[in-house]
């Protein structure tokens, strides 16, 4: 159900964006964030504090469950009751600029946030992390959350193993399944206690494609073509990516009924379930607050993705971005707002772990919190934004549900991804039409 925290006025004076208002405004704002979490807590800051250097401002906070998040936002939408600030997915980015939702970053907006022009505030954020907001010349958000993926390794398990951790790391696929059949437990009769590697059945299909669309990519191709109009999900790179996700499992280094059961990320990697995920940068601090008896300063290591190669080329991103709503009668204050959000990323790291990709992240005291700092800055060189396509939840799931059944059912996989490309086809077709 719905959070909402309508946050007043608490003191009169001036911050950093003190801007007097001839009368009172709500301004409404909707996020994902739980409010009793790091961020949740941190924004109610935020909030405050706005309105403490803008005198006759609230801020009214709809903090709404991530699973409920775009169900709820869209039936708000429909009934016209929209928020005037709210978070988006650059997943879900182009389904609601196609249907006219959001705001461009417009002259008189790039002035509520103190930019002259485009190119200000292009060099305000860390190169490329606006372009998955942007529809031609116009952008639509600004960050607020982005995520860097690599591998992460338990180095404890590698130790027990025998293994360096750092000499050891593997670098191609290859040795990923080398080192898996040293990491992986069993009992007296053949069965796995301790997987080397899993797989997030039991999280949406943003975690099947972390997987998935990597591999894809050192293989030189990619889920959809060029213009986004046709899937390539079954030509032969595809179902090559897809032969080497199935592999874990063939070589009995993972256990399929496990993984089904398996919290991947929240709980199984971080108590030693299995031993070598894909994981975020926010992974190792998130992980080692919430299981700090158990979870020690050198047990986990980011590395980079293994490649076909052997030389590090791919990385996946993520992010999250504050968009204004186009019939909002409030656009400079939310994106005056917006920008007070994205205007701290060393406070926010210290507080939260997240990166908000202001332009000189990495080099901010926050940034000396965060394990490996540097590596996941080099990861950007090898960045694409992980499943940016059109229509994104339809999409996702007919991926997601053709992976479960090559995983889980043992299906044909040329097949099944045949069938994959057909239904998505349909989507992407249903979609153009309109």
């Amino acid at each position: 159900m719905m959070k909402t925290l309508t946050l007043a006025l608490v003191a009169v004076g001036a911050i950093g964006l003190a801007v007097a208002t001839a009368q009172a405004q709500t301004l409404t704002w909707w996020h994902h964030m739980p409010l009793e979490g790091a961020q949740g807590k941190l924004f109610q800051k935020y909030a405050t504090e706005f309105e403490a250097a803008n005198p006759g401002v609230k801020i009214e906070i709809h903090s709404v469950p991530p699973t409920q998040y775009f169900t709820m936002l869209s039936a708000t939408l429909a009934a016209g009751d929209a928020p005037d600030i709210l978070g988006m997915s650059y997943r879900n980015f182009s389904e609601f600029h196609d249907n006219r939702i959001l705001s461009p970053i417009d002259a008189q907006a790039l002035r509520s946030m103190g930019f002259s022009t485009v190119n200000d505030l292009k060099a305000a954020y860390s190169p490329g992390v606006l372009d998955p907001y942007r529809v031609g010349d116009s952008f639509y958000a600004v960050p607020w959350q982005f995520n860097i993926y690599a591998y992460i390794i338990n180095a404890k398990h590698f130790r027990e193993a025998g293994l360096d951790p750092a000499k050891d790391a593997p670098k191609t696929w290859d040795e990923v399944f080398h080192v898996a059949q040293k990491l992986v437990q069993k009992d007296a009769s053949g069965r796995i206690t301790r997987q080397a590697l899993s797989f997030p059945f039991t999280h949406d299909a943003a975690w099947f494609l972390l997987e998935l669309e990597p591999v894809i990519h050192d293989l030189g191709s990619s889920i959809l073509n060029n213009d986004r109009t046709e899937a390539l999900i079954n030509n032969e790179a595809g179902v090559r990516a897809m032969k080497l996700v199935k592999k874990r499992f063939e070589l009995g280094v993972s256990d399929k009924n496990i993984a089904a059961g398996l919290d991947y990320f929240n709980q199984g990697f971080p108590t030693g379930k299995f031993s070598m995920i894909v994981g975020g940068n926010w992974g190792i601090p998130r992980w080692r607050k919430e299981y700090a008896a158990t979870v020690g300063k050198d047990d986990l290591l980011a590395i980079p993705y293994p490649t076909f190669s052997g030389k590090p080329a791919v990385a996946s991103t993520t992010s999250w971005a504050w968009v204004v709503y186009a019939r909002s009668t409030k656009k400079d204050l939310a994106w005056r707002f917006a920008n007070f959000l994205t205007s701290q990323p060393s406070r926010n790291l210290i507080e939260t772990g997240d990166i908000v990709p202001r332009a000189g992240w990495s080099q901010t005291e926050g940034a000396r919190t965060v394990p490996q700092a540097a590596f996941w800055e080099q990861q950007l060189q090898f960045a694409r934004p992980l499943a940016n396509f059109p229509r994104y939840s339809r999409v996702a799931d007919v991926l997601k549900k053709a992976m479960e059944e090559i995983l889980l059912l043992d299906r044909d996989i040329q097949k099944t991804l045949d069938r994959a490309k057909t239904n998505i086809d349909a989507i992407l077709q249903e979609g153009k039409k309109k």
